[in-house]
């Protein structure tokens, strides 16, 4: 059975009726995010890296009101605070909160406030420039199954034109619309962080979905990006049509309910 095919679609439409039913029986109106599980052959990385890379899909997993956000800058935050929240920009009501990482660092020292901090944000952003540093800042709570892991942005467009210049005299820029654009783009879309185990996990919508067609073309999409060698180097990491073993989806309660099993 070929991986994007009739049968698929057929076994994730009764998969999802019997989760998302089980779901509600169990925890009423309380949405819980629903996951596709794909099991390779090998991993797709040597080593975990921590970045999420998006995955477009057709349809929106939330939009950027609906979260709360924390925006984490390089030092002083000045530069960025000042475009990206002044009256009629547009993100001026966008974070819930824009910190330097001097002040995430000072947080992370105490335990109970990264703790508090977990449970504040729905999302966590920061500056490409230090997103290496957070691991070793933020911690295991963060990072360990993925729970909470910061995405990438950039504060202004990229300038292919522009000349390498001293790190003394170089000018910080803050593009607003373009943060804004990619903050929309993170809260719309999925994403997967390559590991090294052979199983991924990425999130597809929610159980109180009216339209199991829509989670259906969600899962669809995402493994079309990762099996096409057009999205690479992004996606295109499954190009062969073997490297798939299973699929499932589930929430994070929940059994493994599965849609495509190889046949080997």
């Amino acid at each position: 059975m070929s991986v994007l095919s009739e049968d698929t679609k057929t076994q994730s439409r009764k998969a999802l009726k019997s989760l998302i039913s089980h779901e509600r029986n169990e925890k009423g109106d309380l949405k819980q995010t629903i996951y596709l599980i794909i099991n390779t052959d090998k991993p797709l990385a040597k080593q975990t890296d921590h970045v999420p890379r998006i995955i477009p899909i057709p349809n929106r997993i939330s939009k950027s009101t609906d979260n709360s956000i924390l925006l984490v800058t390089k030092d002083p935050s000045t530069p960025y605070r000042e475009p990206l929240t002044c009256k009629n920009s547009p993100t001026e009501d966008l974070f819930n909160e824009i910190m330097p990482l001097k002040k995430l660092r000072i947080i992370s020292k105490s335990k109970k406030s990264l703790k508090k901090l977990y449970h504040e944000y729905d999302l966590i952003v920061c500056d490409h420039r230090i997103h290496h540093l957070l691991p070793s800042v933020l911690g295991e709570q963060f990072f360990k199954g993925h729970k909470k892991v910061p995405y990438m942005l950039q504060m202004s467009k990229p300038d292919p034109s522009a000349q390498p210049v001293k790190k003394q005299d170089r000018v910080e820029t803050c593009d607003a619309k373009y943060v804004r654009d990619q903050i929309r783009s993170i809260c719309k879309n999925t994403s997967f962080i390559p590991n090294k185990d052979t199983t991924i996990s990425i999130k597809i919508g929610w159980t109180d979905t009216e339209d199991i067609d829509k989670l259906i073309t969600n899962i669809f999409a995402v493994v079309e990006f990762l099996k096409n060698p057009k999205f690479q180097p992004i996606g295109g990491l499954l190009k062969y049509n073997n490297q798939i073993k299973g699929m499932f989806v589930k929430t994070n309660e929940s059994i493994s309910l599965p849609i495509y099993k190889r046949e080997d």
